[in-house]
């Protein structure tokens, strides 16, 4: 099965959008109190530091092994050609589902525990998931 290549980008945008709107709603939760208020004790920690470091894990995972994994657009190939390319879809999919997973993660552990290194690791992985899109891959 062929994608078309409006497919893939917008898979992109739409993994984004998810994921943005998963932290906003984090963040309202967290800013009026309906989010579980945690004792802020080792365990709370641990669960924080736990979530956020499997967060840039999967960053660093995305990044390192299956990023480079994704062939570069060759030369006189248009942008159109190179999306339409079922393994470039499945390759490059991977890659912003470990993005997006990672900002999950950790915006749960910024929703459950309220430590800042959460936060913090999330708008990263929200970060670097925008930065790593269709226009940049395709090196368009």
């Amino acid at each position: 099965m062929a994608t078309t290549p409006a497919a893939v980008p917008l898979l992109h945008r739409i993994l984004g959008i998810g994921l943005v709107s998963l932290a906003a709603a984090i963040l309202v939760l967290r800013y009026v109190g309906i989010a579980p208020l945690p004792q802020h004790d080792r365990v709370t920690l641990m669960i924080a530091y736990a979530l956020s470091g499997f967060g840039v894990v999967l960053v660093a995972v995305a990044l390192f092994v299956f990023k480079p994994r994704v062939p570069d657009r060759r030369p006189g190939q248009s942008v159109e050609q190179y999306w339409s390319m079922p393994e470039i879809g499945a390759k490059v999919f991977l890659v912003w589902i470990l993005l997006e997973g990672a900002g999950t993660i950790a915006a749960v552990g910024y929703l459950l525990t309220g430590e800042p290194v959460s936060a913090i690791a999330a708008g990263a992985a929200i970060l670097v998931f925008w930065l790593y899109g269709p226009n940049v891959i395709a090196k368009a």
